[in-house]
């Protein structure tokens, strides 16, 4: 939120849930763990904390695309 003044602080189990997002964005990510950032790990998640949250919308979005799709 002090980067980013648009983004609000959100309670959350951000502890939990680190080890998942590493382990899931290192198809994403090159080279070794030690030399990513933050940045590189967080790059394009400000819009899950910002009014509305208009990118968890897309990933819900996104995800009932998918559900629709195995139904069919």
């Amino acid at each position: 939120a002090i980067r980013h003044p648009a983004s609000g602080y959100v309670q959350g189990i951000n502890d939990l849930v680190t080890p998942f997002f590493v382990v899931f964005l290192s198809v994403y990510l090159e080279g070794s763990i030690d030399n990513w950032t933050m940045y590189d790990l967080l790059d394009g998640m400000q819009d899950h904390y910002t009014f509305a949250q208009p990118g968890i919308q897309r990933l819900v979005f996104k995800l009932k695309e998918l559900v629709r799709t195995q139904e069919d």
